[in-house]
Parts: structure tokens; sequence; C-alpha cells
């Protein structure tokens, strides 16, 4: 049993190091297409020399997994590819530090000649040997690369806070596993509750300095991404507990992410995060709008993880986002941080998403995109009675009371009519000289399509009067419980005078089937024309 666990052991340490490696100094990330149909996930690019600036012959293509299936086979551990330094294993390929190009050439043949060589010399199938250098250095590989991007969502990320194979020692939670911050005093990474932020924080997409001027290193994201995770599942799994992917194959394909266990209801992650905050510009004096009081517990349950808003770290919008534009926001300006239809990280944008849901896609796929009106933009905006010298005055604990009492009373349901205040029947026969008459079952249609929104927390808070709902179809209307008649703006046929406004046929066929298709309905289907009206026949 423990020669097993220490193979299991080595075998995933090896993967672990030279995952690692794949995002390293020494090797970069392949996502270069080969012209092969041929794919996996396990493919690295092997490019020291060349980012030394030696372009003599093309990267090596590197299939790692096959390669830790081969040294599984031979009982070989990571030591036969990476050295220890300080009890670490280093990330690189057989050395601890870089050397000059002529010794990375060396370095590399030598050992790969000579694991290949020994190999061939028992009869075991290998790899190229020493003069095949086409082999490895092809500028044409045989293989593509299918690694796909995988990231930690509220569902993974509970599983690790849940999951009883992971312990810290002298701590009662998780999160230490993971996450940690730097201590000056201690002079080393240590876990600080309330702290916890998303790896992006501190770690980026190429090592920076531990403390600003110092020496000291942190490891790219990358890096230390594979560094933690694997080399956890792989302790996880030698002793025999439950745990994630060893191989490259195991998260970065499509396939076996789709088999990941996802759990339906995640508790709320609790980091100190208050259930509501004021938004507030950074200069309130040059505020065009109201402050907005935001409520991050509901959004907090609505969204796949933190990153959704929070992008790279934890922190208020404004800390990158101001009225002007700053570096750390990349100069995307608060209103368009916000408001941007092109960024589904801005509220405006990710709602507009939400919106291609076949429950409201019936009435807001005819809606232009920016036809945001003054009461949708009250929804939010709805902290009038503040005055900005009040708001700049005020507490944080001020602002986050203030806050929940506003969405205290955000309505939790849409408003609507009462059925005898919604006509049960619309009889449609404008064109009856061509078509029969249709009688549109209007009540039962207004009734499906509002409960198909009747939980959803956003069509309250945006649909904030009955005659709201109407204004899906009876668009351009004021809100009203009668609103006009679809002929009393559609003339018939046609009317150039009423410029691009297409007469009422059009307009029928327009609304109802697009609205169909935008729903998804099945029947009657957007094409069934008899399921709606028969064409006259005398």
């Amino acid at each position: 049993m423990m020669k097993g666990r220490s193979l299991l052991r080595w075998a995933g340490l090896l993967i672990a190091v030279a995952l690692v490696s794949v995002w390293g100094h020494e090797a970069r990330s392949s996502k270069a297409a080969g012209d092969s149909a041929a794919g996996y996930a396990d493919i690295i690019t092997i490019d020291i020399v060349g980012e030394m600036g030696s372009t003599e012959l093309p990267p090596v293509t590197y299939r790692h997994d096959l390669h830790t299936e081969a040294m599984k086979k031979l009982n070989k551990d990571c030591s036969a590819c990476h050295k220890t330094q300080d009890d670490k294993m280093s990330l690189k390929f057989m050395r601890t530090e870089d050397g000059s190009v002529a010794e990375m050439k060396e370095l590399y043949h030598s050992n790969c000649f000579a694991c290949h060589a020994e190999q061939a010399a028992a009869g075991n199938n290998t790899g190229p040997q020493d003069g095949q250098c086409r082999s490895c250095h092809n500028p044409r590989p045989a293989a593509n690369s299918e690694w796909k991007d995988v990231g930690m969502d509220k569902s993974l990320h509970y599983r690790h806070i849940a999951a009883k194979t992971i312990k810290v020692d002298g701590q009662d939670v998780n999160c230490a596993a993971c996450h940690h911050v730097y201590d000056e005093t201690a002079q080393k990474a240590v876990w600080k509750k309330n702290t916890e932020d998303s790896c992006r924080a501190c770690h980026k997409n190429a090592p920076t300095p531990v403390v600003e001027g110092g020496e000291a290193m942190k490891p790219a994201l990358n890096d230390a991404a594979h560094l933690a995770c694997v080399t956890c599942h792989v302790s996880t799994a030698t002793a025999g507990g439950d745990t994630g992917p060893v191989t490259c194959a195991g998260c970065h394909t499509d396939e076996a992410q789709k088999q990941y266990k996802v759990v339906a209801e995640v508790p709320r992650l609790e980091r100190g995060q208050p259930d509501a905050t004021l938004v507030t510009a950074d200069n309130l004096k040059k505020a065009t709008l109201p402050a907005v009081a935001f409520n991050h517990k509901l959004h907090e349950a609505a969204l796949d993880n933190c990153r959704t808003c929070h992008h790279e770290g934890i922190a208020t919008c404004t800390t990158c986002h101001t009225l002007a534009g700053k570096a750390e926001g990349n100069f995307v300006q608060l209103e368009q941080a916000m408001h941007s239809l092109k960024s589904q990280a801005s509220c405006v944008g990710c709602h507009d998403t939400k919106k291609q849901d076949p429950s409201c896609a019936g009435c807001h796929s005819m809606m232009p995109a920016s036809s945001a009106s003054q009461q949708s933009c009250a929804s939010c905006h709805n902290t009038t009675g503040f005055k900005p010298e009040e708001l700049e005055g005020m507490s944080n604990d001020v602002k986050r009371a203030v806050a929940d009492a506003i969405v205290a009373e955000r309505p939790t349901a849409m408003p609507t009519f009462r059925d005898e205040d919604i006509p049960e029947t619309v009889k449609i026969d404008a064109l009856v000289d061509k078509y029969e008459a249709s009688n549109m079952p209007h009540r039962k249609i207004v009734k499906t399509m509002i409960a198909a929104v009747a939980d959803s927390r956003m069509a309250a808070g945006f649909h904030t009067d009955a005659a709201t709902f109407c204004q899906g179809c009876h668009h351009n209307s004021p809100l009203s419980k009668t609103p006009p008649k679809c002929q009393s703006c559609h003339g018939k046929p046609f009317e150039p005078s009423k410029g691009d406004r297409p007469g009422l046929k059009a307009a029928y066929h327009q609304q109802c089937m697009g609205c169909h298709t935008a729903m998804k309905l099945e029947k009657p289907q957007a094409t069934a024309c008899a399921d709606c009206h028969a064409e006259r026949t005398n």
C-alpha cells in the first residue's frame, strides 16, 4: 500500500511541477494551432531559448500528461526532471536557476536525449534521439492544444470550503489553505480573516516583487495556481482523500469541466462584506445622478463568482473607476463602468444580458438596447433626498445603514393589474378584408408572461408600475391601464409620411412573431399562421 501511495504521490507531484512549468519562465502556454486534427489539453511549448533571443530552431511542443504516464511506468518521480532547493521543488527543468543560451541548450539536450536513449536501449517506446532535431523542434507539430481555461466559480469554491479533506493547522476553516497576504513583520505569507481576495489581486501575469523595491518575487498567477491546486490535490490523493484532478486534462478540457459536481444551493460566502452598500461617485459635487443603494447580498446570490463585478481584486468600484477615470481602472470612467452596454461587467451590460433569457426576451428583444427611461434610471439612482455634502460626510457605517434602509423598501414582487382590469381577449380584425379575425387570448398571454418572471427580483426592481409590463407590446405608450391600440400608431398599409414606422400588418407580425421567436415558443410557432388566423377564401 505504501509503495502504491508513494508512486501516486510522486507521479502527482511530477504532474504538478510540470504543469507549473507550463506557465513558468521556461515554457509559455501553447494554444498555437497545428495542422492536425489531434488535440490535447496537456500540450505545452518549451521556448526558453527562444525567449532569450535565439531563434535558431522552432520551440518544442511537449506532451506533459504523456510523459507523466511514462514516468509512472518507470517508477520514476519528480526528481527525474526537477531539482530541489531548500526543500522546495524547483519549477524549472533540471535546474533551479536559468543559465546562458548555450547552457540551456546543453541542459535540455543532454537530459532529454539521455533519457530517451536509456529507454531505447531497454527496448521501450521513447522519444527522439540525438540528431532528430525536427522531431522536437517542429514548426508544424502533429497535435493541437485543446487547453481550456478553468475558473473557480461559486460552486467549486464552496466545495473547497466544505471539503473535509482540506485541513489547516490551528484553523477551523479552510480559507488559509489558499488565501494569504504577506506579513512584513513575520516576512512570510499568512492568512488574515476577512482579507481573502482573488488570486489575481496579488498574482499577475508575470512575477512581481513581494514588496516594492524588494528582491523576493511573487510567482505569476498561473505558476501560483498550478503549484497550489495540483500539489494539494496530489497530497490529498496520496492520503487517500477525495480530491480534484491531478492531470492537465482533468481540468483543462470541456469534457472534464462538464463532469464537475455543481452545488445548486451555495451558502453565502462570509467575508465581512455588507448586505447593501451605497455606491457614490468619487467626487460628489460633480456627480450628475443620485448615489445607488446596491443590494450586495442579492447580487452575490445571482452571480457565479465575485469577479463578475470585482474583476481582479475585491475593492470598492471607485477604487479603480472614477468620474475622470484612472490608470488602475484602465481609464474606464465610473459612468461607463456602470452603464456600458458593451461590457458584461457593467451593471447595465450585465442586466442587458439577463434580458436575453426567453422569459424576458419576448418584450426586451424588440426594445432598443439604449432606451433607458427615467423610470429605469430611478430604480437604481433612488437616493434622492441626500445632498452631496451629506453623503460626503457620511461614515461607511452610516452609508451601509442608509443603503440597507433603501434596499429594504424596494419591491420584491412585480406589481400587476387585477385580472378584471386585463382584457380577456383582444379581437384583431383590422385586416378582416383579407384575413379572418384573430381572437388573441390577451389575459392568458399576459398572465403567462408575468408568471415566468414572478420570481425575478430584477423584474420586480425595474417593473415598478403595473403598467410597465404593458409597455412590452404597447411600446412608446405612456404608463396606462388602457394603453392605445396598435392601429392608433400603425396605419394600414405602410404610410410613407410616418418614416420607417411599419404598417399595421407588419407591426402585428413583427411584434407577435418576434415575441414568439425570442421566447422560443413551440406552440404556436412564429410561422404557424393558421394558429392565429385563417386567410379569407371569399
